[in-house]
Parts: structure tokens; sequence; C-alpha cells
């Protein structure tokens, strides 16, 4: 990795991150990064629709751009009307964390004229720098982007917006107050869901030790919820929006999940957290002294970058053999750190 050579200070710049969810959650180590180097800089984000409210939780971000890749705003049409949109705006930076050749063209046709991204992705050809690097740490990676720009790297940032915040305790009512866990129950891959069962037993542990557990997750989740039931005298909030359950986590004492990104999220809003890693490598992520990552470490595992609908071999045991035990001890190193 090299540093592109030095240009004038942006007046206005953006990220384009459509990848996942926690995606943008890394991402907001990168936003911090070129806030810091720029103080006066005007900073707006283009992501995925599940991504906004993690794009709106990221301090000194201005506007928040839609990409509906997959939906109304799916193929060369719709990459060409979100372009129109972004070509409003004057962009004098695109910085290009996902290497993906839609993103290039989506920063191309907007007619950004410094487009900023990795070497050798896919859509590479279509950047005016192409930053090197060896790095397979997100953050790493990131950073190596930030330096790149002569900004000097930061770790992940969130903060939950006041109304999130007044949506969350309304929907916890009198348990607001309580010392909260909160459970990520859900995953957009099956692979990285840890077992209801294992989630009821551990909220009961949870429960013993003076803590009230919360699942967290999207409105799939809801059937996974039920199952779970009253464990531990949980309370349910899947399926709210996510700005409220970046709310709700900042709130909590605790987090509990797979490698997913509320999950993320949690670790970057500051909360003590749990990683409960199977399909997925835990080697991709940087921990901090209250962030723990739990993982049987089986031959097969892992078996994907991202996880997968099924397990390969059949049996899921990175994540069905996970006792509740093992993660409670995990629980409890993180709240004592």
């Amino acid at each position: 990795m090299k540093q592109v050579p030095e240009q004038r200070p942006p007046r206005r710049a953006l990220i384009i991150q459509t990848a996942w969810l926690g995606d943008t959650v890394f991402t907001s180590a990168l936003a911090t990064s070129l806030l810091r180097c720029w103080p006066s800089l005007e900073l707006d984000l283009c992501v995925s629709p599940r991504g906004r409210d993690v794009a709106r939780a990221i301090p000194g971000v201005g506007f928040v751009h839609l990409f509906d890749k997959a939906g109304t705003d799916r193929g060369l049409r719709g990459l060409r009307r979100v372009a129109a949109r972004l070509r409003t705006r004057q962009y004098d930076l695109a910085v290009l964390p996902h290497r993906s050749l839609r993103t290039a063209l989506l920063a191309f046709l907007a007619k950004i004229p410094r487009r900023v991204g990795f070497a050798g992705g896919a859509g590479a050809l279509l950047y005016t720098e192409r930053v090197r690097t060896a790095e397979k740490i997100f953050l790493r990676r990131e950073a190596d982007l930030a330096r790149a720009l002569g900004a000097e790297p930061a770790q992940m940032l969130l903060q939950p917006r006041p109304e999130w915040m007044a949506a969350a305790r309304e929907a916890l009512g009198p348990a607001a107050g309580e010392k909260l866990a909160a459970l990520c129950i859900g995953s957009e891959w099956e692979t990285k869901i840890w077992p209801a069962e294992r989630v009821a037993a551990l909220a009961r542990l949870l429960a013993r030790r003076g803590l009230r557990p919360v699942l967290l997750g999207s409105a799939r989740d809801k059937a996974m919820a039920a199952r779970i039931g009253g464990a531990g005298a949980c309370i349910d909030t899947t399926g709210n929006p996510v700005g409220e359950a970046l709310a709700v986590l900042s709130m909590s004492a605790l987090c509990v999940g797979g490698d997913t990104g509320l999950v993320h999220a949690a670790r970057a809003l500051g909360v003590p957290t749990v990683t409960l890693f199977g399909p997925t490598s835990a080697e991709a992520h940087l921990f901090g002294p209250r962030q723990r990552a739990v993982s049987l470490q089986l031959s097969c595992s892992p078996c994907s970058a991202h996880g997968t609908h099924r397990c390969p071999l059949g049996h899921h045991r990175c994540m069905r053999d996970l006792d509740e035990e093992r993660v409670a001890s995990a629980c409890q190193a993180v709240m004592s750190a």
C-alpha cells in the first residue's frame, strides 16, 4: 500500500458501501478517518436500504443515499437513476471500499472526478486511483484505504439518534431501566444462526445472573423468537427498525450473537460483545479487551467468507454443538474486563 499523490482537500466526498449491514458498520471507521483528516469535509454515504440507519448513526455523516440494487434500482436503468441523483451533489471524491463492478460503475456514471478504491477489484479499471493491500482483516484493509488518502486509521464508531432512543425506551417499557443483555438471533445466512434452544438456554443463564435478555433481529426472525419464547423473561424486539435496534444495543450491558451486522454494530457502540463464529473466521476481525470471539474451531470451519444458506457437510456442528456454558463464560469475561 502506498499513499496516492497529495491533492487539494475535497469539499464534498461520497463513500459508496452497498454490501451487507456489517460492511457498513466497518466503514464507520473509514468515515471517521476522513472526517478527522478533513474537518470541513461534507461526507455522504451511499448504502443499501438495510444499511441506511447504520450510515445515519455515523457521527458527522451528512446525506445518506439509498441504492436498492436488488429491488427498485435493479439493472442498468436503476443504476443510471441513482447515478443521476448522486451527480446533483457534485462530489469531488468517491471512496469505494466495496470491490464491486456495480459500485465502480455507479461512481463513474455519477461523474465523480476522483474515484479511489482497491486494486484488483472487479471495477478497478474505473477508478482514478487504485490502492493495493494484502490485508485480510476488514478494518485493516479499510485502514489502508484511509492511509492512502492521507488519513489516520480510526476505530468503528456509531451513535444512535435521539428519536431511536425514545422509540427503544417505549418498546422496552419498564425494562428499559434494567441491566439488558441483547441477543442478536438472526442472520442473512442460515449457517451463522445459533440454534433457538441454545439461545433460550443462554437467556436463562443470563437471567439468573441479573440480566434481562432482549431479542433483536429482523421481521423474518419472529418465528425463531417465538421458539425461544419467554426463556429468562426475554423481551422480543425482532422486526423493529435497525435504528431502534442500535438504540437497544447502546442501552445494553452485553451483546451476544453470530458474525452479523447488529453484533458488529454493538462493538462499534462500545458494548461488551461476544461473537459466535461457525462458518466464518474470527481472523477477519480485530477484537478489543471487552470483545470475545467464541468458536469450536472444527476442522471444517471456517467454510465460507460470508456464510452459506446450508452447511456443506449437512451437520452444522460449528453452531449446533456450541454450548451455552462456553458462551456464558465469555460473557462473564467481557463484562469483567
